[in-house]
């Protein structure tokens, strides 16, 4: 240990290697020390998980985002997620508040058991504390669930949550940005993301859909969209006007946003910018090659100039070209006027030297009217629709996809 504390702690394999002599028939692995271990020490590497193929329901990972900076149409600022292990099917809610985790696990469990004859017997998940509220560990007692979370600050032992969150924010931001979708739909590019990820093939799953794996065990499940043809989110979109009041002269469709797909109707859902409400139809005409929304650069969860909103409209308001002089901020200190130069020719308009004071000081006495301020931030006049998610189209929402 002398010569160890000599040389600066090295590692007693490359000390045997220097010094032999001090470990003949020693093994350096026995060697211990303590000031090593403090200055040295590393987290444990963590392997890619091997997939393992169970039952449904067998085993459910769940997650939760939030809180968004720019809230949804609804409200929503936080998603919770349920990814079942065997076939990655995820069910995705939008909640307002981070509380409601309890009362959209319970609808989910009560979905599983009535739709698919299925319990859920083991719940992973991360060690936040929304999973280990008393009502919510009480439930699991009731109904016989294993709670498993990972470690304090181990995202890796929730990886197969973790990576699905990933992959569906990676989704999202590529349909907002694609087309040019502002943030405040964010949650039903959420829902679309979803209902998209879970048609596509994983690699995981030998390149199958979780869609296809999942209807091998439940054949007679029949999702209401599933049938629906792929269209562009965010393009526009002419339906069918309605209105019972519709007079002869009126227009026979209105202009509309495409947002995603009904998980009740065999409809599409769409978004009436004008009276600020979603509806779900099937007389639609797509202009898909056509974006609704105008252009704007990528702005992450921060509010560019065109989305400032009234708080009681979604139109925007128009930013000033230029900042009010700072010299006009006090009506109380007249302008100073530049003094005249021997080389400027002289202005008629300008007024005399001799002029009294009162006349040139009433001149600059009212400057002119400064801004207003600007809004920052939305309050919308929407309808409330229930959020029950996209993807597989359960009648009790839900929502699901699969890595």
């Amino acid at each position: 240990m002398l010569w160890h504390k000599r040389l600066g702690h090295p590692s007693f394999i490359y000390l045997s290697k220097l010094q032999p002599s001090l470990f003949v028939n020693k093994n350096p692995n026995s060697f211990h020390c303590d000031v090593c271990s403090m200055a040295k020490h590393t987290r444990k590497p963590y392997f890619p998980s091997t997939y393992k193929s169970s039952h449904p329901f067998s085993l459910v990972h769940s997650d939760i985002w939030g809180p968004s900076r720019v809230q949804n149409a609804d409200h929503s600022k936080w998603f919770i997620m349920f990814i079942d292990d065997h076939t990655r099917l995820t069910w995705t809610y939008l909640m307002r508040v981070k509380s409601d985790a309890l009362i959209i696990f319970e609808t989910f469990y009560n979905m599983v058991f009535t739709q698919f004859n299925s319990r859920i017997q083991q719940f992973h998940s991360d060690n936040g504390r929304e999973y280990f509220v008393h009502s919510l560990g009480s439930f699991f007692r009731k109904h016989g669930i294993v709670q498993l979370s990972s470690c304090v600050d181990t995202p890796q032992q929730n990886s197969i949550a973790e990576r699905k969150n990933s992959h569906l924010l990676e989704v999202t931001r590529a349909l907002l940005f694609s087309i040019n979708v502002p943030h405040y739909l964010w949650g039903e590019v959420l829902l679309t993301a979803t209902y998209l990820i879970n048609r596509m093939p994983s690699k995981v799953l030998h390149f199958k859909s979780p869609q296809n794996l999942f209807l091998e065990f439940y054949p007679s499940f029949k999702p209401v969209s599933s049938i629906l043809p792929l269209r562009v989110f965010g393009c526009t979109t002419f339906a069918h006007n309605v209105q019972p009041n519709r007079s002869k002269l009126d227009p026979r469709a209105v202009k509309c946003v495409f947002v995603g797909y009904s998980s009740s109707k065999k409809g599409y859902k769409v978004y009436h910018l004008p009276s600020k409400k979603f509806f779900s139809t099937m007389d639609l005409t797509f202009v898909e090659h056509e974006s609704f929304f105008q252009p704007t650069p990528p702005q992450g969860e921060l509010l560019s100039s065109s989305e400032v909103f009234s708080p009681l409209s979604l139109d925007p308001i128009p930013l000033p070209s230029s900042l009010p002089d700072p010299t006009l901020s006090s009506p109380n200190l007249p302008t100073p006027s530049p003094s005249p130069s021997l080389s400027d020719p002289p202005n008629q308009s300008s007024p005399s030297p001799l002029r009294s004071p009162t006349t040139a000081s009433s001149t600059s006495k009212q400057p002119p009217s400064a801004a207003p301020p600007l809004l920052y931030g939305f309050h919308f006049a929407v309808c409330h629709v229930p959020r029950i998610g996209h993807g597989f189209s359960c009648p009790s929402s839900g929502e699901y996809c699969a890595k």
